[in-house]
């Protein structure tokens, strides 16, 4: 059964409580949420008035939305499939589980996160912008698990406090225009003892290989880009954020700060990080 695609105010399903997100507090070494904004918004507008981040990026992903899998599988040569299976089978899933999956895009992960369950849980996928949901319903394929998708803001989630045993997030986090609030918001819906899942594009600590995949990313992937949707921009921005986003150390104390006890898992060399972050009980 596909799962209807509804907005997150007034819809059914999980009830809309807006709640007090969690703010994170400094960690020696870890930007401001201002800072961290000044540091990796710079990216060139296709117009000369700037805009805020948030209203940038969702016209970036409404502009590459039909073509947003086909750039992911060619762009990562087929490994960001890999990386999202790593990140389900380090989450420990079981029957019974509520799982929310933050600023869904197309669905892939939460797809993932329902077949491990088989019906035995509930998964649901979120994400603010209309065109990526639109692909994500596509995806539910009849007999599978239902997925419920929801139309909802990463750093306002609409759901109440300690709601789902897992929350991920797949290559996004970058994206948010306050990092601290939009991790807090996601600590904040976990259950005591839940757990944060967080797949982001890497840093690969050996020099060839990381001068190698900033190659890629400035060259390659922007001809990958503009071949699949005769833009340049959206892809200058995505190659320019993963490589001003925070390192791994940096992730970490920023998990660490909003409640969490976390760890740095490298995938393919550090092509991909992968955080888990437990929630610390109070």
């Amino acid at each position: 059964m596909r799962a209807a695609l509804t907005h997150s105010q007034g819809a059914a399903g999980p009830a809309t409580e807006p709640g007090t997100p969690l703010q994170a507090g400094s960690a020696k070494g870890v930007p401001t949420a201002a800072r961290q904004a000044a540091r990796y918004f710079r990216h060139p507008l296709p117009t000369t008035e700037a805009e805020p981040k948030h209203l940038f990026v969702r016209r970036l992903f409404t502009t590459i939305a039909p073509r947003y899998d086909w750039f992911n599988r060619l762009g990562s040569l087929g490994l960001d499939q890999r990386w999202r299976r790593r990140a389900v089978a380090e989450s420990g899933l079981s029957g019974g589980m509520q799982v929310l999956d933050v600023c869904t895009g197309t669905g892939d992960l939460a797809v993932f996160c329902a077949r491990r369950l088989q019906g035995r849980g509930a998964v649901v996928g979120v994400d603010v912008n209309e065109a990526m949901l639109r692909g994500a319903v596509r995806k539910q394929r009849p007999g599978e698990p239902a997925i419920s998708w929801l139309r909802g803001e990463a750093q306002a989630l609409p759901f109440g406090p300690e709601r789902f045993d897992r929350v991920v997030i797949g290559f996004s986090t970058r994206n948010l225009s306050d990092l601290s609030q939009g991790l807090g918001e996601m600590v904040r819906v976990l259950k005591p003892r839940g757990q944060l899942l967080i797949l982001e594009t890497g840093r690969p600590s050996n020099r060839l290989v990381r001068m190698g995949y900033l190659l890629f990313l400035g060259t390659v992937a922007r001809v990958i880009g503009f071949l699949l949707t005769g833009r340049v921009w959206p892809f200058t921005y995505l190659a320019r954020s993963v490589k001003e986003f925070l390192s791994p150390a940096e992730m970490v104390a920023l998990l660490n700060a909003c409640g969490t006890q976390a760890r740095y898992v490298p995938l393919s060399w550090g092509l991909a990080s992968l955080y888990v972050a437990d929630k610390v009980s109070t």
